[in-house]
């Protein structure tokens, strides 16, 4: 088929790794051009007219876009409008698994997540927001696609995209709660079709005691987030999740991201992970609204399902309002408060995927210091509103560190959601019961490939996580595959679309699930998988994914 085939077999533990062996093709063709690597920032934009009205029809020149007051050149532009694109690829083969949403049947043009929070959501309040998301789901527009999670000791997939109302409501009806951290030791460990659950995901989490629940609900948070913006990254059009909360513990209301620093021998660093998640929301262009699912921010005793209140009485609990604002505006959303209209605010997030621009510029700044920017964008066409994100963190380059590769992959390793920026497709060859061979299949334009002494070369990290019954970890190898082409190899990769590492992995009796992760090095693209193994379901192997 013309593939270029990178033979490196994972045989190591994670605290040491074995230098990977090479197969190279011998020399053909002249060399091609190289290729050096820019930033890119998108920034998606709704169009609309003073009524709300979506506006189709504009073009790149319509647009003007400035950073921090000066114009910067429309590299990239595209305009999108809900639907879906159509079968593009027939059904992956068997015992082949995906991350690659452009490689589905049905893959969807705007993507719409739910996230119900029970962590920071009081009991009597959750069960307000449930009935409201299922009257919303009730009344969902035909070729919607929503996915649907849910937030308790961790993130939990209910249901991954769908235009089938009556699966998101099944999947909601099935979850039996998990949403309450003082509740979370008294929840069964029944596994139901569909939902993929790893409430143990954060359980490494060493934190002090000071400021325990409120640290740790922060820290659960926000590698919630940063999971499911990793997940919808790849995804091209408008990509917005709708945060149902009676509480938002994460702010980025802060003039600069923390940059990159190793932690203390012991010392659980809170910043780090705010780090990780700016980086994460700046990346997928993910808009967020914020919805507060007490309806009405009100004394304590008040109850959002009778009637309503002014919101200019006294009482009010408004800590959480300004973190609802910025977060709404820092990444393009809207946020709902004081409304105990639920619906109205998910009917909004459709309704602003009707028709989405999306820019994307190569800033012409240097200063890649962590400071917040902030971007405008403007339209020459008279009675046209427009709406963005309000900027973006200028954060340096990730750290080529192995302290800090590590700290990104082991938090993705217990993600529920695939990640997404790095495209991988895994198909494996069962050995026997207890081991596979491995394809990992690599789009050439997802990595960094640098032309040095007559190759191009470029450097991933490889891990496999095995996780037991119970979220419980059995085991990861782990290694670094050294990328080394010779030109005829590289245009070959090119032009075919596609590079691919040969892997052997044994599995342990106990394993029920492996996470396959590949992630750049020089660029912190991140790829991940989750595969069943014989021992969960040996008929969902045979099957593929």
């Amino acid at each position: 088929m013309g593939l270029v085939r990178l033979e490196i077999v994972a045989c190591c533990w994670l605290a040491w790794a074995a230098p990977p062996a090479h197969t190279q093709a011998s020399p053909q063709g002249e060399s091609p051009t190289i290729r050096t690597t820019v930033r890119l920032v998108e920034v998606a934009v709704i169009a609309e007219t003073k009524q709300g009205e979506p506006v189709a029809g504009l073009t790149k020149e319509d647009f003007a876009l400035l950073d921090e007051g000066r114009s910067e050149p429309i590299t990239v532009f595209s305009a999108e409008t809900t639907g879906h694109r159509g079968q593009l690829a027939g059904a992956l083969p068997p015992n082949t698994f995906t991350n690659r949403f452009e490689l589905s049947e049905d893959a969807p043009v705007a993507a719409t997540a739910i996230l119900f929070d029970g962590l920071n959501t009081r009991i009597p309040d959750q069960a307000y927001a449930r009935q409201q998301v299922v009257e919303f789901l009730d009344r969902m527009e035909p070729g919607a696609r929503v996915a649907l999670y849910a937030l308790g000791r961790g993130l939990n997939v209910l249901q991954d995209f769908t235009a089938e109302p009556a699966a998101l409501k099944q999947a909601l009806a099935k979850y039996r709660g998990d949403m309450s951290q003082q509740d979370a030791d008294s929840l069964q460990a029944e596994q139901t079709a569909g939902l993929v659950r790893f409430n143990g995901w954060v359980d490494e989490l060493k934190l002090n005691l000071i400021d325990y629940y409120a640290r740790d609900r922060a820290l659960r948070t926000i590698r919630s987030l940063v999971a499911i913006a990793n997940h919808l990254e790849r995804l091209p059009g408008r990509k917005s999740l709708v945060w149902v909360s009676g509480s938002f513990p994460v702010w980025i209301g802060r003039k600069s991201a923390p940059l990159p620093e190793r932690p203390k021998p012991g010392e659980q660093s809170f910043w780090a992970e705010i780090e990780q998640a700016a980086r994460a929301l700046n990346r997928s262009n993910l808009a967020v609204y914020p919805v507060d699912a007490v309806g009405l921010m009100a004394r304590e005793d008040y109850n959002p399902d009778r009637g309503s209140i002014s919101r200019d009485m006294t009482g009010f609990q408004r800590g959480g309002l300004e973190t609802m604002q910025v977060l709404a505006e820092r990444t393009g959303g809207r946020a709902f408060f004081n409304n105990n209209d639920l619906q109205r605010a998910l009917r909004q997030v459709l309704a602003d995927a009707r028709a989405t621009y999306s820019l994307g510029f190569q800033p012409s700044h240097h200063q890649w210091d962590g400071k917040f920017r902030e971007i405008r964008v403007r339209v020459q066409r008279p009675g046209v509103r427009l709406r963005h994100r309000s900027g973006y963190f200028a954060q340096p380059p990730e750290p080529a560190d192995a302290w800090y590769r590590e700290s990104v992959l082991s938090a993705a390793a217990w993600s529920p959601v695939d990640a997404s920026r790095l495209g991988l497709t895994v198909h494996i060859n069962p050995r026997n019961a207890n081991a596979w061979d491995l394809e990992l299949r690599l789009d050439p334009l997802d990595l960094s490939l640098e032309y040095s002494n007559g190759n191009w070369e470029g450097s991933l990290d490889v891990w496999f996580a095995q996780i037991g019954a119970r979220d419980r970890h059995v085991r990861t190898t782990t290694h670094v595959a050294s990328l080394r082409m010779i030109p005829a190899v590289y245009e070959r990769a090119m032009q075919t679309r596609e590079v691919v590492l040969m892997e052997a992995l044994e599995l342990s009796p106990d394993t029920q699930l492996v996470r396959v992760l590949v992630r750049d090095i020089r660029t912190g693209a991140l790829g991940s998988l989750s595969i069943p193994s014989p021992a969960s379901s040996a008929s969902r192997l045979d099957q593929g994914k």
